[in-house]
């Protein structure tokens, strides 16, 4: 011990002699070569895309919740969140990694800002247009946020230790922010200079296809709005042409996974075959409607009843020859029992083409947003135009791979644009964007409409098989946004209490604002 002291002593004893010294050698040697002091902006957008698309996209976010609402998809056990019980723990979880994802975004809004590191941030592309990529995508997944929850917290979301509490702010106050986000961030843009040099998968540093999604987004969230407020959807459409949205499928918004194993596989791919589970299949209700057949049992009409879509043999995989879905919220004993007759996605434990859906192989890109859906807002906005919406049936049907011979054959037959069939084929052309398809169904809600499209969308109460009841065992109707987390009912009471008074409540049936809530 007296040894160790002496020693001990003796360092001390140099590095008073040669302080400076021995300070700047000291901050030298314990830099990390594997930890860098910043991170690069290019491995944080990155990770943002990746995370952003792994939790929304995977099975508990969109299995269990998006892809059940939108009826695309029904479980073949388990069905409790099919009846509309979310699993707290699950909505703690969404709610807390969706935040988490966006803090990535917002350090690269930060790093190419701030003057001591904007000059070396550079070297992963133009400030500017960095700072623009992020924000773009924090509005993408904001909307998605708000629209599934109503008020959140927005404007003082992000600012960590120094405001723990932040307050939900009014859906309709975060929803002009968003255009004007989306609106501020195209500007922004400059086309000439270089985007993201790498770290980019969804447009590879390419600007001009950054603005172009950057402006569908703003069409998206002004149409959205739309049943409040049409002054921004009109005043978009006065500004811009088709040619500055999204207007091919060459460049639709999509991260491009890698494949072969997790992490670098596609979400629903790593909860089939990596997680090994089997839980879900495709819905009878989608099935029903690319049939062309009709709902007999509630005497619903199918707009496009006699006439088979193409997509019907993407979409699902038949079962004994059959393609049969499975009915939408029934009791977990009659889901087991009429499970044989549906298809099963999971083969012998790995992914072949011939029994599993196109969306569960491991490099299938998850859709942020796509040229049908550009082309089906655009056929509305245009009071239900007839070219638009034969451009987004063919774009949908081109992007998911169906033969151009079906796809004339399909055309040639297809009832004309009008506001049922726009929407109809849009819940079509969304499969798999479970929150699109979900907020697009409530927004059609009307009072001239109250049921919403597609009218084939089983409601609690109707009948979903022959003497089996949708029992729904939370809500009566189909949900209008999900309940606030539990966890934040402990850890910021005072605000998220103040935004469910605002809203008028904490329920399934409350409605977010676009939607005529408050």
């Amino acid at each position: 011990m007296k040894t160790l002291n002496k020693i001990i002593l003796l360092i001390g004893l140099i590095c008073l002699i040669s302080l400076s010294s021995c300070k700047k050698n000291f901050e030298e040697i314990n830099k990390s070569p594997n930890n860098p002091d910043v991170v690069p902006t290019s491995s944080l957008l990155t990770n943002a895309q990746k995370s952003l698309v792994d939790d929304i996209y995977d099975e508990w976010f969109s299995g269990r919740q998006s892809l059940l609402y939108a009826q695309y998809w029904s479980q073949r056990n388990y069905t409790s969140e099919d009846r509309y019980s979310l699993r707290q723990t699950t909505n703690n979880s969404y709610y807390r990694l969706i935040y988490t994802d966006i803090m990535d975004l917002i350090e690269i809004i930060r790093l190419n800002t701030d003057s001591e590191t904007k000059a070396e941030m550079a070297a992963y592309g133009d400030n500017n247009n960095q700072i623009a990529v992020a924000r773009i995508l924090k509005a993408w997944a904001l909307q998605i946020l708000t629209d599934t929850y109503g008020d959140i917290p927005y404007f003082e979301a992000f600012q960590g230790s120094e405001n723990p509490s932040p307050k939900y702010d009014n859906q309709k106050d975060i929803y002009y922010d968003l255009l004007k986000e989306l609106k501020e961030s195209v500007a922004q843009i400059d086309v000439t200079k270089s985007g993201f040099t790498t770290g980019d998968v969804i447009y590879e540093g390419d600007m001009s296809l950054w603005k172009k999604f950057a402006n569908s987004l703003r069409l998206r969230v002004a149409l959205r709005m739309s049943n409040r407020d049409a002054a921004p959807l009109t005043q978009l459409l006065t500004e811009l042409t088709a040619a500055d949205f999204i207007s091919s499928n060459d460049e639709n918004a999509a991260f491009h996974c890698i494949g072969s194993s997790t992490p670098n596989s596609s979400p629903m791919w790593s909860a089939f075959f990596d997680s090994k589970r089997n839980d879900f299949t495709t819905c009878k209700t989608l099935i029903d409607i690319l049939k062309g057949v009709n709902d007999t049992l509630n005497s619903k009409v199918n707009p496009f009843a006699g006439l088979v879509d193409p997509r019907l043999y993407i979409y699902s995989r038949p079962r004994s020859g059959l393609y049969l879905g499975m009915p939408y919220g029934m009791p977990d004993a009659s889901t087991k029992a009429y499970a044989g007759k549906c298809a099963t996605f999971y083969g012998s434990g790995s992914y072949t083409p011939t029994t599993a859906i196109l969306p569960l192989a491991p490099d299938y890109a998850p859709v942020l947003m796509d040229y049908a859906e550009v082309a089906f807002s655009l056929a509305e906005a245009n009071a239900w135009d007839q070219t638009l919406y034969v451009e987004g049936i063919q774009a949908s049907m081109e992007q998911w791979g169906v033969a151009s011979t079906d796809i004339t054959t399909y055309l040639a037959a297809v009832p004309a644009a009008n506001e049922e069939n726009v929407i109809t084929q849009k819940y079509l052309a969304l499969y798999m964007q479970g929150y699109q398809a979900w907020a697009e169904y409530r927004r059609s809600c009307t009072a001239a409409h109250p049921s919403g499209y597609p009218t084939q969308l089983v409601h609690p109460g109707e009948t979903t098989s022959p003497g089996v009841t949708f029992d729904a065992l939370l809500g009566t109707d189909i949900p209008r946004r999900v309940t606030y987390p539990s966890q934040e009912f402990t850890i910021n009471g005072t605000s998220v209490n103040a935004a469910v008074s605002r809203m008028g409540g904490d329920a399934l049936s409350t409605k977010v604002w676009w939607d005529g809530g408050n």
